[in-house]
């Protein structure tokens, strides 16, 4: 497994030596591992060889040193395990949890927070709920405290408009009919005669400008007359 760099110091200087020899003289490129990550292997030792495909995997495996102890220092034999990818991790797994919690921990405590210790139990509070009002009528005393808009300052509020582009018989009617990507009807008993142009019609102007043969064609015009409806900026009062 990848050295982190806060921990290269504490792992001797041939390291590499005595991990190659521990894979591939000891443990003839093939896992050691007997059950020490948790798994029931077949026959009792995994069966994952150095880059071979894992049976349980199916990815490459890359024979690793595990430390059983987890101490890097420690290099004795009976210490190092040639694990692949997947014995290793679940090796370390426990250990891992350990000093995840240890280096959150230090963050907090650096960022001059209340330490969060093991055994302190947290306690989820929520914000008090108001009491519901009563079923029924309202007394008399909260009709009071009630605001009612004034209809007086009531206004109608504007309607919307649409620009839209309408697909055209050759006659100039509206066609809504499913058509074919070339134009034509997909239902030939529709009575439908196919589209020909596309025109831009708005909800407020009606028609504008001139029929196009192909909607793309059409697209700018709609947006440009889109674009006339907005309302201008607002000159500034001083």
């Amino acid at each position: 497994m990848p050295i982190r760099p806060e921990n290269l110091h504490r792992y001797p200087r041939d390291w590499n030596e005595i991990s190659a020899r521990i894979r591939f003289e000891r443990a003839a490129g093939r896992c050691e591992c007997t059950g020490h990550c948790g798994l029931a292997h077949p026959g009792g030792r995994c069966p994952a060889l150095h880059e071979q495909i894992h049976p349980d995997t199916g990815s490459v495996v890359g024979l690793t040193t595990a430390h059983l102890n987890h101490r890097p220092e420690d290099v004795r034999e009976t210490n190092l395990l040639a694990a692949c990818q997947l014995c290793h991790l679940r090796i370390d797994h426990g250990h891992h949890r350990v000093t995840r919690s240890l280096t959150l921990a230090a963050r907090v405590a650096a960022a001059g927070q209340l330490e969060l210790l093991p055994e302190t139990v947290l306690v989820r509070t929520e914000p008090p709920t108001p009491p519901r009002p009563a079923q029924g009528r309202a007394p008399a005393a909260a009709l009071h405290q009630l605001s009612f808009p004034d209809p007086e300052q009531e206004t109608t509020p504007m309607a919307r408009i649409s620009v839209r582009i309408t697909p055209l018989h050759p006659d100039k009617t509206e066609c809504t009919h499913a058509v074919r990507p070339s134009g034509q009807p997909r239902d030939a008993d529709s009575g439908c005669a196919g589209r020909r142009n596309y025109a831009v019609v708005c909800s407020a102007c009606g028609p504008v400008g001139k029929p196009h043969g192909l909607r793309v064609l059409a697209e700018p015009e709609q947006r440009a007359h889109r674009d006339s409806h907005k309302p201008g900026p607002v000159p500034a009062t001083h």
